[in-house]
C-alpha cells in the first residue's frame, strides 16, 4: 500500500506539473484569482463594524467556496470524465491499480488547493496591508479547518464522481450547485439573515461550519452575535466537518471500487459514441 501510494503521489504531482503547462488550466486559475483581487480592492476600505473591514468577512467565504469548488466540483469533474475515457478501468486492471489512481487524484487536488490558497492570502495581505488580525491562535484555527474541510469535502467529491455517468451533467449543474450551496450556508450572506426554514439545511452542510470557524479566526470575538447561535461555536464547527469527513472517507472508497468493478469496455465504447452524436 506505501508503494501505491508514493506511486499516486509521483502521478499526482505529475498531472499538476502538466496542468500548470496548460495554458486553459493557468488562465482558470488567473481568472479566479483577477476575481478575488478585485473584490477585496472594490471593499478594502467599507467596514462590517467599527474598525472591523467587510474584507474579513469576505476573505473566509472566498477561501470556503474556493475550498468546495477544487476538492468538490473540480475532483467530482476529473473522476467522471476518466470514467468515461477508460482510466479508471485501465486502473482497475492493474496491480494495486485504485490506490494509486485515487492517491494521484488526490494528491493533484491538493497541490492545487496549495496553488490556489497561498496566492489567494498574498493578494489579500497586499491589498488589506496584512490587517488579518490573526494571532497565533486564529493562524492555527484556520490552518486546521483548511485541512479538515479538505478531508471533508475531497471524499464526496469522489462521490459525486461515482454517481454522475457524463461530465457534462457535472458542469451543467455543478455551478448552480455549488452557488446554491454556498448561499444556503450563508457565504453570501449571514445565516442567521435567511429565512427560518433555510437555516437548518445549512446547519447540516459543511460549508457553513468551515466558514463559521475561519469568520471566527478573522474576526472580533463580539461578532459571534451575528451567527446563528449567537456565539462562535468552534468545538462544534470542528465536530460537524470531522463527522462528514468521516462519513466521506467511509464511503468513498467503496463507491469508488464499485464503479470500478461495473466499468467495461463496451460500456466506455457507448457513452464516447453517444458524446460524438451529442457534439
Amino acid at each position: 500500500m506505501i508503494a501505491a501510494v508514493r506511486a499516486g503521489l509521483r502521478r499526482g504531482l505529475t498531472e499538476f506539473g502538466i496542468s500548470l503547462r496548460t495554458p486553459s488550466d493557468v488562465v482558470f486559475i488567473l481568472i479566479g484569482l483577477v476575481a478575488v483581487g478585485v473584490t477585496l480592492w472594490l471593499y478594502r476600505d467599507v467596514e462590517a463594524a467599527p474598525g472591523v473591514p467587510l474584507t474579513w468577512f469576505i476573505l473566509p467565504s472566498i477561501l470556503t467556496i474556493q475550498l468546495v469548488f477544487i476538492a468538490g466540483y473540480g475532483l467530482a469533474t476529473v473522476v467522471v470524465t476518466e470514467r468515461e475515457d477508460g482510466t479508471l478501468l485501465r486502473a482497475r486492471t492493474l496491480p494495486r491499480g485504485l490506490p494509486v489512481y485515487a492517491s494521484g487524484v488526490v494528491t493533484k487536488t491538493l497541490a492545487e488547493l496549495v496553488c490556489t490558497f497561498v496566492p489567494t492570502l498574498v493578494i489579500a495581505a497586499i491589498l488589506l496591508g496584512g490587517r488579518f488580525g490573526l494571532d497565533a491562535v486564529d493562524l492555527a484555527i484556520v490552518l486546521a479547518m483548511l485541512v479538515l474541510g479538505t478531508l471533508a469535502l475531497t471524499p464526496f467529491g469522489f462521490v459525486v464522481g461515482t454517481v454522475f455517468r457524463n461530465p457534462r451533467s457535472v458542469s451543467g449543474w455543478g455551478f448552480l450547485v455549488v452557488g446554491l450551496l454556498a448561499f444556503v450556508s450563508g457565504l453570501v450572506q449571514p445565516l442567521a439573515s435567511l429565512p427560518v426554514w433555510v437555516q437548518p439545511l445549512g446547519l447540516a452542510l459543511p460549508l457553513y461550519w468551515i466558514g463559521h470557524a475561519l469568520r471566527g479566526a478573522f474576526l472580533p470575538g463580539e461578532l459571534g452575535a451575528f451567527e446563528v447561535f449567537g456565539d462562535w461555536q468552534f468545538g462544534l464547527a470542528f465536530l460537524v466537518v470531522g463527522s462528514w469527513a468521516v462519513v466521506g472517507l467511509l464511503l468513498a472508497p467503496r463507491l469508488l471500487r464499485r464503479v470500478a468493478r461495473r466499468e467495461t469496455a463496451s460500456g466506455i465504447e457507448l457513452r464516447r459514441q453517444a458524446a460524438l452524436q451529442r457534439a
